[in-house]
């Protein structure tokens, strides 16, 4: 009979050792566990209908080249991104085109995460944000994000010209927002870094 209450004093520790092991390995988990931050809040106000100016510039030290008004519409999507569909506002002749972007925070990865595709120049750009404090709390230049290589069929006078960019996601002020896409050669003497395309939104009432 004495064997019974040993029998229930092992079971006992057992099931202590089981709940601090359990204890131990959700307090770790927690500690290790990518931290969540309150800084989708710049893809929610992204969301709505927007009027757009756009800019071009062809190379180092060009002038700017106005390029026909747009509208984007921005729509937040389940799960938290944002998906951005950009067309001219008059859709007839040359300057006809349709531009699709996604904008995410990553939360495993902690880092913002940009992709786009535009019928002028159809290939897939993808940029993501560095893991430091500064591009995860946007501060007064807004996100930055680094992107690949590409090559453009044509970027004002040189053909099939390769490039390095970047991108960068200013914060809204006042209804308005910067989006500024930099361009580096990757030929030449000393490539230089330049502003390539700017978009400069504007919310509608």
């Amino acid at each position: 009979m004495a064997l019974i209450p040993r029998v229930a004093r092992i079971l006992s520790t057992a099931a202590t050792y089981s709940i601090f092991c359990i204890g131990m390995f959700s307090t770790a988990h927690a500690q290790n566990a990518p931290k969540k931050i309150s800084d989708p809040t710049l893809i929610q106000q992204m969301a709505g209908t927007w009027n757009v100016q756009q800019r071009m510039w062809p190379g180092v030290g060009a002038e700017a080249v106005n390029l026909p008004p747009a509208a984007a519409r921005r729509r937040l999507m389940a799960g938290g991104f944002l998906e951005e569909v950009m067309e001219p506002v008059q859709k007839t002749g040359e300057g006809s085109f349709t531009r699709t972007a996604f904008f995410n925070y990553n939360a495993v990865n902690q880092q913002y995460e940009y992709f786009s595709l535009d019928s002028r120049a159809p290939q897939m750009m993808n940029e993501r944000s560095d893991k430091t404090e500064e591009q995860i709390h946007p501060g007064k230049d807004g996100i930055k994000l680094s992107g690949g290589n590409f090559v453009a069929p044509q970027w004002g006078a040189v053909k099939d010209a390769a490039f390095t960019y970047r991108l960068t996601v200013g914060e809204i002020k006042k209804d308005r927002q910067v989006v500024q896409l930099y361009l580096t050669p990757q030929g030449g003497e000393s490539p230089k870094e330049f502003l390539a395309f700017e978009y400069i939104y504007t919310r509608r009432r």
